[in-house]
């Protein structure tokens, strides 16, 4: 399972999302201070969940992993292609290397519906940070895919997931951030 990277000092990336937002809204109680804790504490907050992942559920000596839209299920398989864990999940975005883009996933037409419908709430991050990207429907320039796991532990705070799956794709092809809302093992 691959982590959230190391973050040292976010300040940056707080400031790059801030600017790109054209600063924080003066009707909404949170100040770039504000931000930025809220910002650190979701990093913070994601590696530890990750760690917990990883020790409680073995993702990270899993084989193989699928995702099936349809049923929101996230699986991991065994070398034996047993499925070995299940996870309910709400797809937060994908970030494209090749165009070092994000789309949430409430904007992006290949997500089937009812996940889109479920990412909605990611968009009222919006109202209460006063950023304009988490309501932005179109894909948008970030930095790197750090930034992009700085977007997913925002979500993933926001609605309470156990954790975040970074669900690769082909060499240079989305990669797609999957909330994990519920989890259990199979074995």
């Amino acid at each position: 399972m691959s982590h959230i990277p190391r973050m040292g000092i976010v300040k940056a990336a707080a400031a790059l999302l801030l600017a790109a937002a054209g600063g924080v809204d003066a009707a909404t109680p949170m100040t770039e201070a504000e931000f930025q804790g809220f910002l650190d504490a979701a990093n913070s907050e994601l590696q530890q969940k990750q760690a917990r992942l990883g020790t409680d559920y073995g993702l990270d000596d899993v084989s193989t992993w699928g995702f099936d839209q349809a049923t929101e299920k996230l699986q991991f398989f065994d070398e034996q292609m047993r499925l070995v864990v299940e996870a309910d999940v709400i797809d937060a975005g994908s970030y494209s290397p090749k165009s070092i883009s994000w789309k949430w996933a409430w904007g992006n037409e290949s997500v089937l519906p009812a996940l889109r419908k479920k990412a909605e709430r990611i968009r009222e991050l919006e109202a209460i940070t006063g950023v304009a990207i988490f309501g932005e429907p179109m894909a948008f320039k970030i930095d790197d895919e750090n930034m992009a796991w700085e977007l997913a532990a925002m979500a993933a705070k926001h609605l309470g997931a156990l954790g975040c799956y970074r669900a690769p794709s082909k060499e240079d092809g989305p990669v797609i951030f999957l909330l994990i809302m519920k989890i259990r093992k199979l074995e």
